[in-house]
């Protein structure tokens, strides 16, 4: 009788074994490895866009803006990226190059950035950045300078800002993740 339930027991274990041994598919694969930082596929939740984005990092999407704004953060650093199409329900800007020329307005020295034009992943991108103090809100103190880098890139009435933010003692270990997004951004034809 145990010989039985033996064997019993054997058989009904072999169909789990082989589900076990079965591989689930994942459904955000990795792409891409920057360093430590898996990269996946991303695509924006109004399919204005594509890019290659950290799998690690948290993402917030927000349309209330009237466009797809996403921003992706690292963690508890302060750092992160943000998308924003332009024009959007509250910015009417349709011009990238107006918008890369008006950035003396808000540098702590009235000093215009250096604004540069390449090509990038086979697309026109206007690149500039700056580095500005980062106050808490309703905060007079400032808690440490932030280094903002930019990629305006121009479509069809309007172009995407993609601006990546950290302070400027630890931006670099980040960087290769914007200009990884920059590189694969393709805006979708609307």
């Amino acid at each position: 009788m145990a010989r039985i339930v033996l064997l019993l027991l054997a058989a009904l274990s072999l169909p789990a074994c082989k589900r076990g041994a079965e591989k689930a598919t994942d459904p955000t694969p990795t792409k891409e490895m920057l360093g430590d930082v898996a990269l996946i596929d991303y695509d924006s939740p109004q399919g204005a866009f594509t890019c290659r984005a950290p799998r690690q990092w948290g993402v917030h999407e927000d349309d209330a803006s009237g466009s797809d704004a996403v921003t992706f953060s690292a963690g508890a650093a302060p750092v992160s990226i943000h998308i924003l199409q332009y024009p959007n329900g509250m910015d009417s800007r349709t011009d990238p190059d107006k918008r890369a020329e008006s950035f003396w307005e808000i540098d702590p020295g009235g000093k215009q950035p250096a604004i540069e034009k390449k090509q990038v992943g086979g697309k026109d991108v206007i690149l500039f950045h700056q580095e500005r103090p980062h106050r808490k809100l309703h905060s007079g103190k400032i808690e440490y300078m932030a280094r903002h880098d930019y990629a305006l890139v121009p479509i069809k009435g309007g172009f995407f800002e993609i601006r990546h933010s950290a302070p400027v003692d630890s931006y670099r270990k980040t960087l290769p993740v914007f200009e990884a997004m920059v590189r694969s951004f393709a805006p979708k034809n609307r």
